[in-house]
């Protein structure tokens, strides 16, 4: 499955959103997740090219079968139904809810989503990311907004409690929005879940189920291997049911 070198290169068009530094359109390289897709399937035969848009759009567009990939995402009650999800990950990511120590001054002992329910607190976050069907799945009031600088915006202004994102993530966003001192000012909470990310390949258009099954195949290869194991995501991830989600 590697490719040859005297064959034109097939396209294939990712559509994807700005997580720095996972994924970003003015990252070097679109960002470390963006690299190890383009180096996958370059190795695969194929040219890759990505599409940045809103995060929202690119899930839609690509559910819609107008794009055949997106990433990277997690596994989510219905999404199994709604994409071809490989068996193999891109990537781990450590879910921390980040808060102000003057709001909550003796800090708070968060260790699941439901937590916020217990302790009525309001979260603020992205639309489209996971956690906007686990909110509503979990009944917890949720403020949504389009990108993440409006979360960070929303939170410092204590119009929310918490915002739950990837912890390095976070961090560097935090830093970008809300000044280099704003990691002074909050909580980073311990890890609360993490999760396997991965390419979802679209249902609907014609080349998602042999591109999810052959990008599945490319990672057993020696030469899969040997791109996945400088990642540590090699592993056969587990599949999340669809008919709930993890606490």
């Amino acid at each position: 499955m590697t490719s040859d070198a005297s064959a034109p290169s097939r396209e294939i068009v990712f559509a994807v959103g700005n997580w720095a530094p996972m994924v970003g359109e003015n990252a070097e390289g679109f960002g470390i997740h963006s690299k190890r897709v383009i180096a996958v399937f370059k190795a695969m035969g194929y040219h890759p090219r990505l599409e940045f848009m809103p995060w929202r759009r690119a899930y839609e567009l690509t559910r819609r079968g107008e794009y055949a990939a997106t990433f990277s995402w997690v596994q989510s009650f219905d999404r199994g139904e709604q994409f071809y999800i490989p068996d193999h990950p891109i990537a781990q990511s450590n879910q921390t809810f980040f808060y102000k120590k003057s709001r909550f001054p003796n800090g708070l002992d968060l260790t699941s989503l439901s937590d916020l329910a217990d302790f009525g607190l309001r979260p603020v976050g992205v639309a489209s990311y996971w956690y906007e069907e686990a909110y509503e799945y979990l009944g917890i009031p949720a403020d949504m907004v389009t990108n993440p600088e409006s979360a960070w915006r929303f939170l410092d202004a204590n119009r929310a409690d918490v915002f739950l994102e990837e912890e390095e993530v976070g961090k560097r966003d935090m830093a970008a929005y809300l000044g280099a001192d704003a990691q002074e000012r909050y909580v980073i909470s311990a890890p609360v879940k993490t999760d396997d990310m991965f390419v979802f390949f679209s249902r609907q258009h014609p080349d998602g189920w042999s591109l999810a099954t052959a990008f599945d195949a490319f990672l057993e290869t020696e030469e899969g291997l040997a791109l996945c194991r400088q990642w540590r995501a090699c592993a056969k991830a587990a599949k999340v049911p669809v008919s709930h989600y993890p606490q």
